[in-house]
Order: structure tokens, then C-alpha cells, then sequence
């Protein structure tokens, strides 16, 4: 999840724009063979519905139900790494507590 956690921090953070996130974002997640199903997948699986419903130019989006802005990526985005990071925190918890 580290590497996904990254990426987020990048965009959120505005280090990237939201076109470079698109592009590493998919290449990443198609890429990842070791991503399993479960919640990561879950998480991660409506944010790829997200960023593949974004598009760049506003002008472009012809329905707002299906195409989303740089805003609404930027909101998924946020909203992705908050329960990542939850996610990820919780099983750093839970292996503790457990030696």
C-alpha cells in the first residue's frame, strides 16, 4: 500500500497534477500483481472507476453522472488515502498486538 499511499501524498499534496496522477495511477494498479481482493481492493477499485471517469477538459464532460473534473479526482483521492492510511494503521495496530 506504500506505493499507493505515495502517490496520493503527491497528488493531494498538489507535487503532481492530476494528469500525471491519471497516468500513474493506472499504470500502477494495472501493473500491481500483488494486489489481492479485499478492503485494499475495494479502496482501490472505486478510486480506478474515479480516475477513469475523469477527465481534463471541462468542456469535454458531457455528463456529470459519468465524467467527473480535476475537483472531484482531487476529493476521491483524499477520501482514498484517508482509509488507506485508516487501513494501514489499523493493521500495523492489529500485528502488534498480536506479539
Amino acid at each position: 500500500m506504500e506505493k499507493y499511499i505515495k502517490l496520493l501524498q503527491e497528488f493531494v499534496g498538489n507535487t503532481i497534477s492530476a494528469d500525471e496522477f491519471e497516468q500513474r495511477f493506472i499504470q500502477l494498479f494495472k501493473g500491481d500483481n500483488n494486489l489481492q481482493l479485499g478492503r485494499e481492493f475495494k479502496i482501490l477499485d472505486k478510486l480506478f472507476a474515479d480516475v477513469d471517469a475523469y477527465c481534463s477538459d471541462p468542456d469535454l464532460i458531457e455528463d456529470p453522472r459519468f465524467d467527473i473534473g480535476e475537483d472531484q479526482l482531487q476529493v476521491s483521492a483524499e477520501e482514498t488515502l484517508d482509509k488507506l492510511v485508516d487501513l494501514t494503521t489499523s493493521y500495523t495496530l492489529n500485528y502488534r498486538e498480536d506479539k
